[in-house]
């Protein structure tokens, strides 16, 4: 009976966290304003323009990622899994990414496959220090996309997923990375937390969406002096 009951509360308990987490995570959002974050180096290549347009006349299956840190901790030390499709050659390369930072990164066909597949991580620092966790494992921010559908359709419903995992050592290969993106497409979910930290992330419908992933911690002391005074 017990048994039973556990696993009837289960879903409920899923949905109450994830409610919190996107509470918690609109607050800060709205404490550090999106007009604090500093566009990151492929942003301002666009110079205001929209993405999506360059993304449109080099594909025809892809995604815009967008991502917006609302911290001050640092994402480092990405690494990238595609499974299906390319990274775009001048913004699909993922680099580093300071604290309130925003960034784009483009993923697509080339209008050469019919899909666009694939998994990204980033370690999180501090002050360029990996934040450990009882001096052992220290956490990455992961991400993953798929756009299913080998016949694109403007209705296609695509599939995003973010976590938090934590690892023994700083530097995973592309190898582990193939493990994470079939973990995630297995187990999607639209918001993480971890300790203090939280993301969120949602993807358009269509051939061409776009991906909002945004990253924010709710400790003080992750905050960017820049936000902080």
């Amino acid at each position: 009976m017990i048994l039973i009951n556990v696993l009837i509360l289960l879903p409920h308990l899923s949905t109450i966290i994830a409610t919190k987490t996107e509470e918690t995570i609109e607050h800060v959002i709205a404490e550090v304003g999106k007009d604090k974050l500093s566009p990151g180096k492929y942003l301002e290549k666009f110079k205001g323009e929209d993405p999506k347009k360059y993304l449109a006349t080099v594909g025809d299956v892809g995604i815009v990622l967008d991502i917006e840190n609302y911290s001050g901790l640092q994402l480092v030390d990405p690494v990238i899994y595609v499974h299906a499709g390319y990274e775009d050659e001048k913004y699909g390369h993922p680099h580093n990414m300071g604290g309130t930072e925003k960034e784009v990164f483009l993923y697509h066909n080339y209008k050469k496959v019919k899909r666009s597949v694939g998994s990204i991580s980033w370690m999180i620092t501090k002050d360029g220090k990996p934040i450990w966790e009882n001096e052992s494992k220290v956490s990455r921010l992961h991400f993953m996309w798929d756009l299913p559908n080998y016949y694109c359709k403007p209705e296609t419903n695509n599939t995003v997923s973010v976590g938090f995992h934590t690892h023994e050592k700083a530097k995973i290969t592309e190898e582990q990375q193939t493990e994470y993106y079939d973990h995630h497409l297995k187990r999607a979910k639209v918001f993480a937390h971890h300790n203090h930290f939280l993301a969120r992330v949602n993807i358009s419908r269509g051939c061409l969406p776009t991906v909002l992933l945004q990253f924010a911690s709710s400790k003080k002391d992750h905050k960017s002096d820049q936000v902080a005074s």
